[in-house]
């Protein structure tokens, strides 16, 4: 049998599979047999640390292109932060617990923390939730339904709660100088960024 042809079966038979999971999942929400209490705090934590890191990158006009995975973890932080009786997070909840993730990660980089090996996570588990959802799809409309909420909360709970790469092509020196120049970035802006002169100096520290 032809090599291509079996790999596009085998690509075909992944992806039904993927669907019938969420379809599963999405099936057992509705019912009632599953809710949203198996929701991850670990996850939730780690996505809004992720959802700062690009955040600070989207300061560069370059980084652009990162809009859609910031919405992408901010979506993951709150339905995993969800504890199980609301169905709901207000954008301000989540614009609130991202600038404390930014100010977090400010502190650690300005203590020498690196967070190479943590964005370059980021960026890579951003990849897998991305191929998982198609994002564009699930943009919340103002008067969304009920069904449609959970049907979104249960899509995006069972999308990957950790990057699946383990080899990588870059460096690791390579993700701590876009952590470099994305924090000169964000403290370059002419608006008030919280210790604004620490961060600017420790990048002329590192860049010296």
């Amino acid at each position: 049998m032809d090599n291509y042809f079996v790999y596009t079966l085998l690509i075909i038979q992944i992806n039904l599979l993927l669907f019938m999971k969420k379809l599963f999942t999405i099936l057992l929400l509705s019912l009632g047999f599953m809710s949203p209490s198996y929701a991850d705090t670990k996850v939730s934590e780690e996505a809004i640390r992720c959802s700062a890191l690009i955040y600070i990158q989207l300061t560069r006009p370059e980084m652009a292109g990162l809009t859609a995975g910031e919405e992408i973890m901010n979506r993951i932080y709150a339905y995993h932060a969800i504890d199980g009786t609301d169905m709901e997070m207000t954008n301000g909840q989540i614009v609130a617990a991202q600038t404390e993730a930014i100010t977090t990660l400010s502190q650690e980089y300005i203590k020498g923390a690196n967070l190479a090996v943590e964005y370059r996570h980021c960026i890579y588990w951003m990849t897998d939730i991305a191929n998982f959802i198609n994002i564009s799809e699930y943009v919340s409309p103002e008067n969304q339904t009920e069904e449609a909420e959970a049907e979104e909360m249960a899509l995006f709970l069972s999308a990957p709660t950790e990057s699946s790469v383990t080899s990588f092509k870059n460096p690791i020196e390579t993700w701590g100088q876009q952590v470099d120049l994305g924090f000169a970035s964000w403290a370059s802006q002419e608006l008030k960024v919280p210790y604004k002169e620490a961060i600017l100096s420790k990048v002329s520290e590192k860049f010296e």
